[in-house]
């Protein structure tokens, strides 16, 4: 006998709801948004771990061109040889620390391509002057092309050179006064008081040929280099364009787009980021003092101090015995001042 054909059809499986399906999405936003955070505190410190492994390799890189010249690279070159003459007399060539170095960090080819006997930036040195090296690149800076810089009269650019978020540490005196490694401090000085005279000064000046042996401070007590960031100067590692100056981005509310031309910035209550720019010697130098912590103004208008795009408050610096340290702001500005000088004496705090 035949049993009976079950003729009843598979039941179909029943789909999501619009609601159930808001229901999901609205589950994966929250979970996406508190994942993001997450993801991005992980990218910083990768990007501050790199940061601060650039600073150890340049480290390495310094005492290695100590090791065979007997002193560490000038801070800049130029014609301009006066103890007491500031950088607005500067003739060039400008070659800066972190151009003597590139030998030392498996950068042969390009110092080879430099005539260091010629200008940054012009004639046989255009080309070579715009190369980005990653290892002068701090990875949390988004604004890493070359740039234009213009002389003092801000009509036309004068260069083309490559930018870097590492500058070397010319001592508690801004650059401007403290260019030749002799810092003129006096009443309403920037900082205010400190060390005066030659003990002042920091590692890299012009024409600077610093010797461990004066470093008196010690080395683990003095910042050889440390970070600035676009979003406040503009900063290279070729050297101080002659004639060049360096803007201040961060002298206007809000702050001026990094490389905006002359004619397209703003003017703030102290004027433009131009007004505010100081020469040459602010590409590739910086000073910390009481009055300047890291990271800690806005609006600031001297463009030769140390600033950084990490989260905390503060940036990285290297320091003569090669030991990379996060700076914050809260910093004692005592301490901070001390830090930028080789022969000063000072008694330190913590840091």
């Amino acid at each position: 006998m035949r049993s009976a054909r079950n003729t009843s059809a598979p039941k179909s499986p029943r789909g999501f709801t619009l609601i159930e399906l808001l229901v999901v999405i609205a589950i994966i936003a929250i979970l996406i948004g508190l994942l993001l955070p997450a993801v991005q505190k992980v990218r910083e410190a990768a990007a501050r771990m790199k940061c601060q492994n650039n600073l150890k390799q340049i480290g390495l890189a310094l005492h290695n061109y100590e090791n065979v010249n007997g002193y560490f690279p000038p801070g800049y070159t130029d014609g301009n040889t006066s103890t007491t003459s500031t950088p607005d007399n500067d003739v060039g060539p400008g070659w800066g620390w972190a151009a003597y170095v590139l030998p030392y960090l498996e950068q042969g080819n390009v110092y080879n391509q430099i005539n260091l006997n010629q200008p940054v930036g012009t004639g046989v040195n255009a080309q070579v002057s715009q190369l980005q090296l990653s290892v002068f690149l701090c990875p949390s800076d988004p604004y890493q092309q070359s740039y234009s810089i213009y002389d003092s009269s801000f009509s036309s650019p004068i260069a083309t050179v490559a930018s870097s978020n590492y500058v070397g540490c010319n001592g508690w005196e801004e650059c401007f006064n403290g260019a030749s490694g002799n810092p003129q401090a006096g009443a309403g000085a920037d900082g205010g008081s400190g060390v005066y005279g030659s003990g002042g000064a920091g590692v890299f000046y012009r024409n600077s040929h610093t010797r461990i042996a004066s470093v008196t401070d010690g080395m683990s007590n003095t910042i050889f280099v440390g970070e600035r960031s676009s979003n406040h100067a503009p900063s290279t590692w070729t050297g101080a364009v002659p004639g060049g100056r360096c803007p201040a981005w961060m002298a206007t509310q809000p702050a001026t787009a990094p490389n905006t031309p002359p004619s397209q910035a703003p003017t703030g209550s102290n004027g433009s980021a131009y007004d505010n720019a100081d020469y040459g010697e602010a590409l590739v130098l910086a000073h910390c003092n009481a009055t300047h912590l890291p990271s800690a103004d806005f609006p600031i208008f001297d463009p030769d101090t140390f600033y950084s795009y990490h989260t905390g408050k503060g940036a990285n610096f290297l320091f003569g015995d090669g030991s990379v340290r996060f700076l914050t702001s809260g910093i004692n500005p005592t301490t901070y001042q001390a830090l930028a000088t080789v022969g000063g004496g000072e008694v330190l705090g913590d840091f």
